[in-house]
């Protein structure tokens, strides 16, 4: 017993010593794993050397595109024919794939010798005789003459350009035919057959032997992706991302590339790990240097390699005692064959010492041991180096499809790998060492590559009529050139029908009037409320614009859920205190600002007809909702009384607002160009700015309104029958709303997926998606939502996460069935945006059109989740507005929010244009010049005896018959009652070579309780101030002549005698109207001893008339201050009121009155109305309070407390003082408008009233006020160009010159008044030439200029004797 085990450990002794020196002597063919990764890597950099484009010219690994797309699914069936030419036999082949219930492939075979002669002789000779053998299985077998499909495997390295056409790069396997390399073998094979006659095939595929493999294996196993051959030679194949293939046109699917690694290392990749045996080896081949790794693993150089090696070591003394016999000389006599036999596991040394006998040696045990082992590490290394390579293909498709871990099955065959005993273990071991990430299932290919040409053929005939019937669905859904300009054409039919009265009711898109005017143009500001309803969300914001330097919007929300039991429940829910109202008390709860009033803008995105701003009635759900007792109804008077009956808080909805209204509005806000709003998401909407003379529903026909087009409906009335599908009319079957928004549902987010579903359906029940099986998920309606399209189509989005998403849906697909779904995504969202442009181009050529341009530069703002985020609908949608409107040139702008910011930005500029309409709509030149042809009407009605009693400008004689002409001389008296300040002058004037005036003056004040007392009261007062100043003169002796001037509306029967018509300017005094004022006078002032009045004049007289002194064209005169008030020298023969018709005579309009008969109704504000209201004398001076410096700053104030209730000023905060009426003076309007300091002044004032304003709101009120004060001047100017005219008109004068005498505070005072008077007077009348004069001394020279002229008068009508009589009388020398 012990002798057995110590001859058992001297064998192991013996063998371990004999596996030792073997190793040491081939150290260099044995392979660690780091080294196995170096390759593995270098060979990973040789496939992107060979997929490039740049760079496949010089790369040694080709990666040859086969053309094969697929693997084969499973429902492949039919009859081929294969040929398998790529050794010295060829095999034909007869393969029936059957799909009937189970899966099964019935093969007939006949193997056909080639001759040495034909191998190495002609190409054409090589091809016939295939096409013989061909012939003669074809008689054999007794197949008919139906023509059948043909699969070629040919197993050598062509270049594809097609999937049935293959050009020969190089022969291997020792074939020489001549003619072959660089032409179409295909082709050599069809001429072949033609040539032979009587077979009728049709070569449809071209295969790699390595090809077939795997397409056999894929028919067994879908998960075979990868074939590799380890046989006579080797090579690998594999399914590669069309991405990644820079020699092949399109990047999506996979397509099979032939890798030819058997040329791996003929560029020095490999050099480090050729061993001297392997040089040997390339030296002695057919093609030296060339395939040098095919010659480092293959079966047909492996037995070679062992005999060099054996020689060698022998030659050295290291086997058979250093003899070598003639056959271990010779090359070729070891074949791989003995390897095989050599490495078997019990019969091993005893095959390899019958092997070594045979070639002539006496082996030792130790020899066979030895030799064995070489053997052992020449079949390793091929196995490894096998392995290394195949680990890099399975890392580049685990990679490329960015998985964790791949799951995958390699389908082989060749010799070596099924004859060599040890060779698929150990290339299986060191592949799952190599790649730890992959699982990988070997498959040892069955019947090789032959019936894997067959399922190339078979995999191309199911996949071109797979083709030929999604072609024919998708097909329905691609629209041509003429397709898409009839859908333009039709849409602008249907927007004309929309916009007339007649068409309007049956019109399927309604353009709905949404009543906002403008555009936003940068200078809106304040903070809004909007609230944002038009999907399951509801959301509240607060949104803070501001203008100028500092121009920005900033925005606070919060989003509440609405339920589906509230969408489509009741409209009593949706206004009920438990929804809206209370979402937005929680919000302003969360904003604090529960006791805050803010503008209101509510964006509900669904089809209303509006009447105002303000006012817009539900047509129809959309989008979902079918909440009951909605439609039909106000939307705002609706959210008004769920707010009340909360009664929580209260707010002031401004402007209800479509989402596509708010898109166009905030983009705008940044681009002036933006007139139309687009939105393409969950619905599909457009709108745009129409000229309003279009529109007919409306009202007025100066300006634009904003059109919301409510397009979603067309088709409604069947215009669009023509490219509507059977999928659209099943989408439209299962909708909450049948038959309506047509368009809407072929283009909206909310129904491309569900029209997507449909199609998947349809072809999965042809069988051509998804193996045929319809699955749960896929019957399930919305479970293929819109945004999958987006993630889908998707550049960057490979095929397996398209899968990934799929099988999120629970659609088991494989990579033919992403490419397909990928596709008709495609084709949906293509047709949705190409419609939406076709849509788009009708609009932007109708406002082309409308405003008669032959180019148009136009922008769009658009929002949606559609137009965002699907990867390709803006472009193919702007593309088709390009093509069909070629005359305009569109820009998308992309909206930023909306709904949120577009709902404040249109409370904006509805309240900023209710504010500029309210206060400067009449500021149009139009308007002036309407407002002074108005007034030239009520200035001959004053004249008219017949009409007088009812004007309300009373055109009052003065019997002021002449301006001063410069002669006038003597000392006078003046007095001058027309406010608080009563003011006594005495007037010297002389002639002495120039005309002098030589004025002294006192002021007395007129007590409030004199003011509102008696008459008698307030004339004693005159008297008593007059008796005082005539005292202090010192001239009661002199008795000098005495003109009144009286500054309220008085009817004049003479020069000295004038009855009070009202009281203006707070005056109130008892016993005064009707009366006549100088009567009264003379009554008080006879007690004290002085003259009578000799003349009365208004105070507007006394301005013509101080003016006239200096200026003898001054023919006008006019007050622009506490009050305002005009005359001018009217012809005697137009005045109906008093007798006579020669000459001229002063007028005084009186016109502060214009307006009191409703006149100016039209362009009288709220603030205006509310002034009138708060006056002494309602309803009375209407046109005095629109302009007089009495009323200004009032208005100012009521307008900016208006503003801020509104949150356009102070952050909506007002104070008790800016609430007082009269806080606000006129003084201050003029001191806020000064250029320099104006803002300074404009902080300081407010901060007086309590108010801490921001520059903002200090620019905001220089503005108001220079709006209100630009009003005045304006209307001023209208009224003055109606007296200009006048007079121009009565002179018959082409051009008319004249002087226009003016005072007044507000004039004086006011720093931009004069100027904008000027030039609109100048801009009205532009055929006078007008000057103005500002009077000096005002109203109370002019009494004494008017007693001057009365004296100069009256003198020229009395004898010489009477004058010196007069003069001495009233001291006047």
């Amino acid at each position: 017993m012990f002798a057995v085990h110590l001859l058992s450990f001297y064998f192991s002794k013996l063998q371990e010593d004999q596996i030792k020196k073997v190793d040491r002597f081939l150290y260099a063919m044995r392979l660690s794993d780091e080294q196995l990764m170096d390759i593995s890597a270098r060979f990973h950099a040789e496939m992107e050397k060979g997929l490039s484009s740049e760079s496949n010219a010089t790369a040694a690994v080709k990666m040859l595109p086969t053309h094969v797309f697929s693997t084969p699914d499973g429902s492949e069936e039919g009859e081929f024919l294969a040929l398998d030419l790529g050794g010295s036999k060829f095999k034909v082949l007869r393969v029936k794939v059957s799909d009937n219930g189970k899966r099964s492939v019935e093969m007939e075979s006949e193997t056909y010798p080639i001759p040495d002669e034909v191998m190495n002789g002609r190409g054409t000779d090589l091809f016939v005789h295939v096409a013989e053998s061909l012939k003669d299985f074809i008689q054999r077998k007794h197949i008919n003459q139906k023509r059948k499909p043909l699969g070629f495997t040919f197993s050598f390295p062509c270049g594809q350009s097609k999937v049935d056409e293959g050009v020969l790069l190089s022969w291997s396997k020792n074939y020489k035919a001549r003619g072959v390399v660089g032409t179409n073998v295909v082709e050599s094979l069809r001429h072949a057959i033609d040539s032979v006659g009587e077979v009728d095939v049709d070569v449809l595929a071209l295969v790699n032997d390595t090809v077939g493999t795997m397409m056999t294996c894929g028919y067994d196993d879908q998960h075979c992706e990868v074939g590799v051959i380890v046989g006579t030679g080797t090579n690998a194949c594999y399914m590669e991302e069309m991405r990644h293939i820079d020699l092949v046109e399109g990047d999506e699917g996979r397509m099979c590339i032939n890798t030819e690694w058997g040329a791996f290392g003929d560029d020095g990749a490999l050099d480090d790990f050729i061993t001297q045996f392997d040089r040997e080896i390339d030296a002695a081949s057919t093609n030296p240097g060339k395939q040098l790794f095919e010659k480092m693993v293959s079966g047909m150089y492996m037995g070679e390699m062992v005999r060099l090696i054996l020689l060698k070591m022998a030659k050295e003394g290291l086997l058979f005692d250093g003899k070598v016999s003639d056959a271990l000389r010779t090359k070729g006599k070891f074949h791989t064959k003995h390897i095989t036999l050599i490495e078997q596991y019990k019969e091993g040394l005893k095959n390899t010492k019958d092997i070594l006998l045979e070639l002539g040696l006496s082996p030792s045990e130790d020899d066979c041991v030895a030799v064995q082992h070489v053997c052992t590490i020449v079949s390793f290394r091929s196995a490894n180096l096998c392995a290394a390579a195949l680990a890099a293909v399975l890392n580049r498709v685990r990679r490329s499809r960015k998985l964790k871990r791949l799951r995958i099955t390699v389908g082989v065959d060749g010799t070596v790998y099924r004859m060599h005993p040890q060779y698929p273990k150990r290339l299986h071991k060191v592949v799952r060492r190599l790649v730890p990430e992959c699982h990988v299932r070997f498959v040892l290919s069955e019947s090789g590559s032959s019936k894997g040409a067959a399922m190339v053929t078979a995999v191309a005939q199911r996949r071109a009529a797979q083709r030929k019937e999604i072609d024919d669905t998708l097909a329905l859904l691609s629209l041509s050139p003429e397709n898409l300009q009839q859908v333009r054409d039709q849409m602008r039919v249907e927007l004309e029908r929309g916009l007339r009265k007649d068409s309007h009711s049956t019109a399927c898109v309604k353009m709905l009037p949404s009543f906002v005017y403008r555009t936003p143009n940068g200078t809106e500001r304040g903070k809004f409320l909007a609230l944002d309803l038009g999907g399951t969300n509801f959301r509240v914001l607060v949104v803070k614009i501001r203008s100028g330097i500092r121009k920005s919007v900033r925005m606070y929300n919060k989003i509440y859920s609405i339920p589906l039991e509230i969408m489509q429940g009741t409209g009593e829910e949706v206004r009920s205190p438990t929804l809206l109202p209370s979402c937005i008390s929680d919000f302003l709860d969360y904003m604090g600002m529960k006791n805050t009033r803010l503008p209101l803008g509510f964006t509900f995105s669904f089809p209303c007809r509006q009447t105002g701003i303000d006012k817009g009635s539900l047509v129809s759900w959309t989008k979902g909702f079918k909440a009951t007792d909605c439609e039909g109804n106000d939307v705002v008077d609706m959210l008004r009384e769920a707010i009340k009956r909360r009664n929580e808080f209260d707010l002031d909805i401004v402007a209800v607002v479509n989402d596509t209204v708010g898109t166009m509005m905030t983009c705008a806000y940044e681009d002036p160009k933006c007139e139309i709003g687009l939105i393409a998401g969950t619905g599909s909407n457009v709108c745009y700015m129409e000229e309003m003379r279009n529109i007919e529903t409306v009202e007025g026909d100066e300006g634009r309104m904003c059109i919301n087009t409510e397009w979603g409906g067309f088709g409604e009335n069947d215009c669009m029958e023509n490219i509507r599908t059977r999928f659209d009319r099943e989408v439209d079957e299962g909708s909450l709303n049948k038959g309506k928004q047509r368009f809407e549902k072929m283009t909206s987010g909310m129904y491309l997926g569900e029209i997507v579903r449909q199609i998947l359906i349809d072809l999965t029940s042809r069988g051509l998606l998804f193996r045929g099986r319809i699955t749960e998920p896929l019957k399930t309606r919305g479970i293929f939502e819109t945004k999958f399209l987006s993630q889908i189509e998707s550049d960057r989005l490979a095929l397996l996460q398209v899968r990934s998403i799929l099988q999120h849906l629970g659609l088991d697909s494989t990579c033919d069935d992403s490419i397909i779904v990928k596709e008709v995504c495609g084709v949906v969202s293509r047709r949705a945006a190409q419609l939406c442009g076709a849509g788009m181009a009708a609009v932007v050529d109708k406002i082309r059109e409308n405003r008669g341009l032959s180019h148009l530069q136009i922008t769009v703002g658009v929002d949606g989740t559609l137009y965002k985020l699907h990867p390709h609908f803006s472009g193919i949608l702007q593309n088709t507005v390009k093509t069909l409107a070629p005359e305009c040139d569109v820009e998308f702008v992309l909206s930023e929010d909306g709904s949120g910011k577009g709902a404040a930005l249109i409370t904006a500029v509805a309240l900023q244009s209710w504010f500029h309409q309210t206060i400067t709509h009449f500021s149009t030149y139009e308007t002036l010049l309407d407002i002074m042809n108005r007034f030239k009407i009520e200035l001959v009605n004053g004249l008219g005896r017949d009409t007088n009693p009812t004007a309300t400008v009373k055109m009052l004689p003065t019997f002021v018959r002449s301006i001063p002409d410069g002669s006038e001389k003597g000392d006078f008296i003046a007095l001058d009652l027309g406010g608080s300040a009563f003011r006594i002058l005495r007037v010297k004037v002389s002639d002495e070579k120039k005309q002098t005036v030589q004025m002294e003056s006192q002021v007395y004040d007129t007590p409030e309780d004199i003011i509102h007392g008696s008459g008698t009261q307030l004339f004693d007062h005159v008297a008593e101030c007059l008796g005082d100043f005539i005292e202090k003169q010192n001239i009661k002796d002199k008795k000098l002549p005495v003109g009144f001037t009286f500054s309220f509306p008085c009817a004049q029967t003479k020069l000295n005698e004038s009855y009070l018509l009202n009281w203006t300017k707070r005056f109130k005094a008892s016993g005064v109207e009707g009366m006549d004022v100088v009567a009264l006078l003379n009554k008080a002032i006879k007690k004290r001893g002085v003259p009578d009045i000799m003349a009365v004049v208004n105070d507007t007289v006394g301005t013509m008339m101080t003016c006239g002194f200096d200026d003898q064209r001054c023919e006008v005169g006019i007050i622009i201050g506490t009050g305002t008030n005009a005359c001018y020298m009217e012809e005697m023969r137009h005045i109906d009121l008093v007798e006579g018709d020669e000459g001229r005579m002063c007028i005084n309009t009186e016109w502060g009155a214009f307006g009191d008969d409703g006149m100016l109704e039209d362009i009288r504000t709220e603030f205006d109305r509310e002034i009138d209201r708060g006056s002494l004398n309602p309803g009375k001076q209407l046109f005095e309070k629109m302009v007089s410096g009495m009323y200004m700053g009032e208005l100012v104030r009521l307008i900016l407390v208006k503003m801020a209730k509104e949150g356009f000023l102070f952050e909506g905060r007002i104070t008790p003082e800016l609430l007082t009426k009269g806080t606000f003076e006129t003084k201050h309007v003029s001191a806020i408008e000064k250029s320099k300091d104006g803002l300074t002044k404009a902080k300081e004032i407010l901060a007086r009233l309590g108010v801490e304003p921001s520059t903002d709101d200090c620019i905001a009120v220089q503005h108001v006020c220079n709006i209100v004060s630009h009003r005045s001047a304006n209307l001023i100017a209208a009224t003055l160009g109606g007296i200009l005219s006048r007079i121009k008109d009565n002179k018959g004068n082409p051009r008319l010159r004249t002087t226009v005498g003016i005072d007044g505070s507000l004039y004086k005072m006011h720093p931009q008044y004069s100027r904008r008077l000027h030039k609109t007077v100048r801009r009205l009348v532009p055929e006078s030439d007008v000057r103005f004069l500002l009077s000096e001394s005002g109203s109370s020279k002019g009494a004494a200029m008017v007693t001057a002229v009365a004296y100069r008068l009256a003198d020229q009508r009395q004898g010489s004797s009477v004058k010196k009589v007069n003069r001495k009388h009233c001291g006047v020398s």
